[in-house]
């Protein structure tokens, strides 16, 4: 968020990037775009636990923790960092691990934001993903009348499913061209497996009429690409997240506080989108695991994403996540580590 009588730090010619065999690990300057660190490497046949969109950059995500289609099986991307180059407010470039001086501002800054320095390279574990087409899965696309069955489905999948190798992502998009909203729901399935595992894993999901499906077998590569942009260029973009235990009705209920705010900004919202992400215990588990611009939207429409999220309020004890959040919505104050984040900030930039 812009920052008053804030300086902007442009890291778009910081775009290096390398694998080192030898420490299996892979290095990268904060400017690169994570679908290029994903073509460089791919004939090592490795790829970092990144960004679902290959537009997505590498600094945002990975400070604010980093949903990818690997999580399942390996946590969050910022789980996977081993160093950080930091360049603190004294203007000191300092080097931060997991068990070196810094071990506290590495913690804070895997996944609390980048209000601890100006990270100019980040080391992070990699991931043999190979280069052949290991995986299977796809999108499908319903029609309105399926959105139900959808989100039903999604529900399901996260009380039932403990397969590490299943990855989904279900988003319903109002798309408003002239005042005329149109809605396109569209469920994204994959499977580090089989085609019959695929089928298996997601059998309720298959069983829903599609309008369209680009389902078959793909490389990791290929999954970067499947989903559409998410560094969209437009002139201003609103993000709200909760996170909500799979209870039933729940889900139903959000899809419809978010498409009463859909409709009753038709006329000042190009896209207006619903995502459903699960984050399984696997993916938890393997957390704890790891050592530790200026916009035009109006004032209604501000308002009404307040509303919205007001509606779907967390479910206890559930942090909110960073990088889909909004600034009104404080939700690093929902982490359990907050204070110590709150100690950390201070210590390290103690004007502020």
């Amino acid at each position: 968020m812009p920052v008053e009588n804030g300086v902007l730090v442009d890291f778009s010619q910081m775009k290096a990037y390398a694998y080192n065999s030898t420490s299996d690990t892979i290095t990268m300057q904060p400017g690169v775009l994570w679908g290029d660190v994903y073509d460089g490497l791919q004939s090592h046949g490795v790829a970092p636990v990144g960004g679902r969109q290959s537009d997505v950059g590498v600094s945002g995500f990975l400070l604010g923790g980093g949903l990818s289609s690997l999580s399942p099986a390996w946590g969050y991307g910022c789980d996977t960092i081993r160093s950080l180059e930091v360049v603190l407010t004294s203007g000191e470039l300092v080097t931060a691990t997991v068990n070196n001086q810094y071990a506290d501002l590495f913690r804070a800054l895997k996944g609390g934001g980048s209000r601890f320095g100006i990270i100019t390279n980040y080391e992070v574990q990699a991931v043999h993903v190979g280069v052949d087409k290991t995986w299977y899965g796809g999108s499908i696309i319903v029609a309105n009348t399926s959105i139900p069955a959808i989100i039903q489905a999604t529900d399901d999948f996260i009380h039932s499913n403990t397969d590490s190798k299943a990855v989904i992502l279900v988003a319903i998009s109002q798309l408003n061209a002239l005042g005329v909203p149109t809605t396109l729901t569209m469920a994204n399935l994959f499977y580090n497996g089989t085609e019959a595992e695929f089928n298996t894993t997601f059998a309720e999901y298959l069983t829903i009429p599609a309008l369209t499906t680009t389902i078959g077998p793909l490389s990791y590569n290929d999954i970067t690409k499947v989903l559409p942009a998410g560094n969209e260029r437009t002139n201003a973009n609103l993000f709200g997240a909760s996170a909500l235990y799979p209870r039933q009705g729940l889900f139903q209920a959000a899809y419809a506080h978010w498409m009463n705010f859909s409709l009753a900004f038709v006329n000042e919202l190009a896209t207006s989108t619903l995502a459903f992400t699960p984050v399984p215990q696997s993916q938890i588990d393997l957390a704890q695991e790891f050592p530790v611009g200026i916009t035009n939207i109006s004032a209604d429409v501000k308002q009404g994403l307040e509303l919205l999220f007001s509606q779907i309020p967390p479910s206890a004890g559930l942090p909110i996540y960073l990088n889909e959040s909004n600034e009104w919505q404080n939700a690093l104050t929902t982490y359990t580590w907050f204070q110590q984040l709150k100690r950390v900030y201070a210590k390290y930039d103690p004007t502020r």
